[in-house]
């Protein structure tokens, strides 16, 4: 299959690259100046006529867009951004697919959900979006471009992305560890972490099929942060001592998150698919691969 992918050296799009390139043919859009891992095409994916003309001439069977503007609060204090980049070029995006029929693999957010009286399992494919910050709006307004446009996409919603390409929480927990400095965990905050080489995993299994239609995908299991720092303390065989134990509220930060966003993958589970492994198991992973564990 003829493969491409928007963001291709981001956190996902790397890993993703990697996975899908032993049995496709892979190429990428990104921004100017992005170190190129694979035959690469600088494009603004925010300007229409551009991403329109590029993706057309590749003619791809499938185009899958990670682009995103994932920093939550940044999300807040720029909504035109915010929107421009999560909804609109999904859009654009959309559009060139429809020219010859290629399929879409959109990448969503746990945040289109408010965290407000959620499932204790987490939330399914089936419970009714309610974002409560821009960033989880301009998210959820992506998916309705993609749904509305196309006939032959997958919508994918994952929670707290973390991968070879940037670690995000889990490295800054264990760089924080390693060095004895404190680190601010919210323990009201809970999702399910997920490993971008394991999504990419998933997806690949995914694409292989014409079962399209929203899917939630995530690494088993579901936690806070703070418990997730604790455990990271544990692989690392580290006293847990600078973790920090707050809540959101004492952390004060500009966008509002749902104090619960732990995703149910059911229509996964329905399709036959096994679920991912245990987030622990993951964060285990990755740790050794970056020789902290």
């Amino acid at each position: 299959m003829k493969i491409l992918i928007t963001g291709i050296n981001g956190l996902l799009g790397s890993a993703l690259a990697g996975t899908l390139a032993e049995n496709h043919e892979v190429s990428g859009i990104d921004v100017a100046g992005a170190p190129g891992l694979h035959k690469t095409f600088e494009v603004d994916v925010t300007n229409l006529d551009d991403t329109y003309k590029t993706i057309t001439k590749i003619n791809p069977d499938l185009v899958i867009h990670t682009v995103a503007q994932t920093n939550v609060d940044k999300c807040e204090t720029d909504i035109e951004g915010a929107y421009k980049l999560n909804a609109l070029t999904a859009r654009n995006v959309a559009l060139a697919c429809q020219r010859f029929d290629a399929a879409m693999l959109y990448v969503s957010t746990d945040y289109v959900f408010s965290g407000d009286d959620a499932p204790k399992d987490g939330y399914t494919e089936y419970d009714k979006p309610d974002p409560v910050s821009v960033y989880g709006k301009s998210k959820y307004e992506g998916e309705v471009y993609v749904r509305d446009l196309l006939s032959k996409y997958f919508i994918v919603r994952t929670s707290w992305l973390f991968g070879q390409a940037r670690g995000g929480y889990v490295m800054q927990a264990a760089e924080a560890l390693r060095l004895k400095k404190t680190v601010k965990m919210a323990a009201d905050m809970v999702s399910s972490p997920t490993y971008a080489e394991d999504l990419s995993k998933a997806i690949s299994i995914l694409i292989g099929s014409s079962a399209y239609g929203l899917y939630h995908v995530t690494n088993s299991g579901f936690a806070s942060r703070y418990e997730i720092a604790v455990e990271i303390a544990k692989m690392m065989k580290l006293p847990a001592d600078e973790i920090g134990k707050v809540t959101l509220k004492e952390l004060n930060l500009p966008a509002h998150r749902p104090s619960f966003s732990a995703m149910n993958n059911l229509v996964w589970k329905l399709n036959g698919h096994r679920p991912l492994r245990h987030w622990r198991d993951a964060v285990k992973e990755y740790l050794e691969s970056k020789e902290l564990a």
